[in-house]
């Protein structure tokens, strides 16, 4: 039997030694709930973007008169530690530069310096029938950046003969902070897919108004829908090629839906 006094002591150790092991297990959860929320922290902060400008210049082989020659001129921007950005936006380039050709031949993995080899081989077979200088350009650059929603721009150009070229933009959005594309579906809230068409074809009927056209007009250019989009504090953006909504004199469209008006429609981290 033990003594009261050392009965009394065993009870006073092992309460402290409970209360040591609670106090341990709490700072453990401390530390790691402080390293998730220092990992979240960094995923929202994307930081600074660096860049640098790379270019490929290409001519014809036997060209003595540069203004005179089929070219390919290709400037991107490209950003310091972003591989998955630079990737998207390369892949991207690579079937504008290579889509004018037969519809689902382009070649994502092919290299900028291969198309512009088969693009310069295909003017020198058409040469002796052909007095056009065949150009083709292309470019990726940022064109805004919203909090940690960057846009680029990836444009490209095509002139093999004719009354004129022709040019193509697409708008790429990229999340910095999740280091993934953003599309226009991640943007607009589930269910509100309609509202925001609704918008959008209020948007084409104003500046179809702006455009003073007339109602032959307005049957042969019938509002359509598209994926390219860029967010500003005045709204969100719309973008169409030519030909898509009007004649190639109008070029490329932009349709703007004000930012009071999408407050319903949009994601909150996207108004």
């Amino acid at each position: 039997m033990l003594h009261p006094v050392a009965s009394l002591e065993k009870r006073i150790y092992m309460s402290n030694s409970t209360t040591a092991k609670y106090v341990y297990r709490l700072l453990g959860i401390t530390v790691v709930l402080c390293l998730v929320a220092c990992d979240n922290q960094q995923s929202v902060e994307a930081g600074p973007l660096k860049s640098e400008i790379v270019t490929l210049e290409e001519r014809a082989p036997d060209c003595t008169q540069p203004e005179e020659c089929a070219s390919v001129s290709i400037t991107r921007e490209v950003f310091v530690q972003r591989s998955e950005l630079n990737d998207a936006a390369r892949k991207q380039l690579l079937t504008q530069l290579q889509g004018f050709g037969e519809a689902g031949k382009e070649n994502t993995s092919a290299s900028l310096e291969q198309v512009a080899e088969d693009f310069l081989a295909e003017a020198a077979q058409v040469a002796d029938i052909s007095s056009a200088h065949w150009q083709l350009s292309g470019a990726v650059k940022s064109l805004a950046r919203r909090g940690d929603l960057l846009t680029l721009e990836i444009s490209s150009y095509l002139f093999t003969g004719g009354a004129h070229g022709m040019p193509a933009t697409q708008w790429m959005n990229w999340d910095l902070a999740q280091n993934a594309p953003v599309t226009l579906a991640d943007v607009i809230k589930p269910g509100k897919e309609g509202d925001f068409w609704k918008q959008a074809e209020a948007a084409h009927q104003q500046w179809q108004d702006e455009q003073s056209v007339d109602e032959e007009f307005r049957e042969n250019w019938p509002f359509a829908r598209t994926d390219d989009f860029r967010m500003t504090d005045n709204g969100l953006h719309l973008l169409y090629g030519v030909y898509t909504l009007g004649p190639y004199s109008m070029g490329q469209v932009e349709l703007t839906l004000p930012q009071e008006k999408l407050t319903e429609i949009l994601r909150e981290p996207y108004q």
